[in-house]
């Protein structure tokens, strides 16, 4: 948290609870079946993100409904 200020940084994990904690921006990539690439979801402030996301996908995600 301390590099924030002079650093963009990009963080990667799946775990929510720490996405939320530190990130001003999140996103969501999901993976493209049988093609070993991921497409991305949902991107955005954090806030937003997760209390009332636009895609449906991405809420089922963080429900823990998909993933």
């Amino acid at each position: 948290l301390k590099l924030r200020d002079r650093y963009t940084l990009l963080v990667v994990t799946h775990n929510l609870a720490q996405a939320k904690r530190i990130a001003d921006h999140a996103a969501l990539f999901w993976p493209m079946e049988g093609s070993g690439v991921g497409r991305l979801i949902e991107y955005g402030p954090v806030k937003p993100f997760f209390e009332t996301p636009r895609h449906a996908l991405t809420a089922a995600y963080i429900k823990g409904e998909r993933g």
